[in-house]
């Protein structure tokens, strides 16, 4: 028996030498540290390390460790590679300049660069309906995203004149109504003109007359000469 177990240590020693197959070892965890201080944990703990992938990350400085894989406190064979995903910092985008654009268009603008649109006000003035006036923060901004861009648009004067519109054709009328904020309505056919069929011959309230965003504006049209 004796011998036997001799011959059994001699084997062991021989054929598989004391460090033949390496030792297993639980993972560090690294996260949160910086690459360099990660590396340099997991080789004192026998591992190997590698840097994986890189992503902007809100709330992690440029080259912390995300994440490690095999995962930390796993159980693996020492000289096992470890690799990590770091953080590329904060992306930053410099806020775009969307004044004097239509609402629509500077919504896109700002998506367009990873910003979300916040609040939206509107504000009388003498611009177009629903030109962009202000933004907060104002052009040039260097934000982190996400973030998002608030801003004011235009609602148009609080008054407007009515514009002259006798002589046009309705669609021609309704047409420059609408470009100042006003509608137009027909209030009636005017069977005594001579002007060609749907030309303008009165309206109400007369030219000059001030009225509110939005208000009607009556028109008379001509009904035309017609054969008896």
């Amino acid at each position: 028996m004796g011998g036997f177990a001799l011959a059994y240590l001699i084997v062991l020693v021989v054929v598989f030498p004391v460090g033949g197959q390496p030792e297993d070892a639980r993972v560090p965890n690294v996260l949160g540290l910086t690459f360099d201080e990660a590396a340099t944990r997991l080789t004192a703990a026998g591992f190997r390390a590698q840097q994986g992938e890189s992503r902007f990350n809100v709330g992690s400085p440029k080259s912390t460790v995300l994440t490690e894989t095999p995962g930390p406190t796993t159980t693996v064979a020492k000289s096992t590679r470890i690799v990590m995903d770091v953080s590329a910092g904060q992306r930053r985008i410099n806020v775009p300049n969307v004044i004097g654009m239509e609402r629509e268009a500077a919504q896109l603008a700002l998506e367009k660069v990873g910003l979300e649109v916040g609040t939206v006000a509107e504000h009388e003035s003498p611009l177009p309906r629903g030109e962009v006036m202000t933004t907060t923060p104002v052009a040039g901004t260097p934000l982190i995203l996400p973030s998002s861009v608030a801003f004011v648009v235009s609602a148009g004067p609080a008054t407007i004149e009515v514009p002259y519109l006798v002589g046009r054709s309705f669609g021609e009328a309704r047409a420059a109504l609408e470009q100042v904020g006003l509608t137009a309505q027909t209030a009636s056919l005017d069977t005594a003109s001579t002007e060609p069929e749907g030309t303008v011959t009165s309206q109400s309230p007369a030219e000059g007359t001030a009225m509110g965003a939005g208000a009607a504006v009556a028109l008379t049209i001509s009904r035309g000469l017609h054969s008896p």
